[in-house]
């Protein structure tokens, strides 16, 4: 590559440029040339050089500050610079070096030992590509096999899932089976009760990951929020009931119709609403009261907040930190994992933000916090173009 390589020669003395262009072309260089400091940050971008030599001393923009913005990018500061001039003095030589430059040779200069130090450098910059090259293709290769690491670890959770739903499913098939053998009615039944148990996890299953993998665009029209968190409310009241859990609905009378996107508000409040009830029924202090409070709060910054609250379990600190990781749960079997990372999807997918607040033994904190678009204001008709 050395004779090859591309000079630029930046310099306000035209002297001096041609000088130098005629003895590199002479050795089989290619040159350009700059005679002031915005050319020469112009010709860096177009010419594309291995090496520059640089004079300090010039009009508009000087060496040292050409040296300094070129060391700055990233696209340009492994080029070689080479400072030319007359100011021989120790402090400017450290000024050039400290601002960038790669060598510094004083005016009046031999000619050899200016082709050598070019020499030098170009070699210099060749190895620096060639590592650079090897390090962007490691980083590549690392990119790869944290992703295929990614992948891996999701297939053996998932397959970990599936193998206890299959498990279950045996079981509930093996007693089925039984009970027609013994003609055992109360058998048979809760033989029926595992597989449909199972199924209805499998095909929960089914729903999420297809939730969570699939771009979805928030399908936005006219509703009421407060009525879907009622909704979620009365969907959910009859589990609640079965383990003395009391759901509050605290809606804010002021919040009105509203441009939103009803299904994924929805599928947000019942995932949340379900998971404060499983806290309840997981907590162990039996002494308590247990209370799931659904709130909506139309905030003074357009946004409207959805708080799902509990009195249950809560989570430690450890527990938080992967909330929102792939199939990680803590219902024992019973849930998916991608609950909460999908709530989180159709959050964002809003626009908007989700965020927990807990603590272990005392219950946790829920907050969903979406743009809300009055109708009344908006003029919105319908679906959002």
């Amino acid at each position: 590559m050395t004779n090859k390589a591309k000079i630029l020669i930046v310099d306000d003395n035209v002297d001096t440029v041609e000088l130098l262009t005629k003895r590199f072309h002479a050795e089989g260089y290619d040159t350009s040339e700059a005679y002031d400091g915005e050319q020469a940050l112009q010709q860096v971008v177009e010419y594309q050089p291995d090496i520059i030599l640089l004079d300090i001393m010039m009009p508009k923009i000087d060496g040292y500050e050409v040296s300094k913005r070129l060391k700055s990018y990233d696209n340009t500061k492994h080029i070689p610079i080479i400072m030319l001039s007359a100011k021989a003095r120790v402090p400017d030589k450290i000024k050039g070096l400290d601002l960038g430059a790669d060598d510094y040779i004083v005016k009046p200069f031999d000619y050899r030992e200016l082709s050598q130090r070019v020499k030098y450098w170009v070699t210099v910059k060749v190895e620096v590509e060639e590592r650079l090259t090897k390090i962007r293709q490691l980083e590549k290769e690392l990119i790869q096999s944290e992703r295929l690491a990614a992948v891996g670890q999701t297939v053996a959770s998932l397959a970990h899932y599936v193998k206890n739903i299959l498990f279950g499913l045996k079981g509930g098939v093996y007693l089925v089976d039984e009970a027609f053998k013994e003609n055992d009615t109360d058998s048979l039944k809760d033989g029926w009760d595992l597989v449909e148990s199972n199924m209805g996890r499998i095909s929960g299953l089914v729903l999420d990951l297809l939730e969570y993998s699939r771009e979805r665009k928030p399908e936005y029209e006219k509703c009421f929020p407060n009525e879907i968190a009622d909704d979620v409310c009365k969907l959910t009241q009859e589990s609640a009931k079965e383990y003395s859990i009391e759901i509050i609905k605290d809606f804010d009378p002021s919040m009105g119709e509203a441009v939103m996107d009803p299904k994924g508000i929805h599928r947000c409040l019942l995932n949340l609403v379900s998971n404060a009830i499983d806290a309840c029924i997981y907590d162990s202090n039996e002494e308590k009261k247990w209370v799931v409070r659904v709130k909506t709060i139309l905030e003074d910054d357009g946004m409207v907040r959805f708080e799902v609250s509990d009195n249950g379990c809560g989570m430690d600190e450890e527990t938080k930190k992967k909330l929102f990781t792939g199939f990680f749960t803590t219902k024992e079997g019973r849930g998916t994992g991608l609950g909460l990372l999908n709530t989180q999807k159709i959050a964002q997918e809003h626009g908007g933000t989700i965020t927990v607040n807990s603590q272990l033994g005392q219950g946790s904190t829920f907050t969903i916090r979406m743009p809300y678009r009055d109708v009344a204001t908006s003029g919105a008709t319908g679906k959002e173009d």
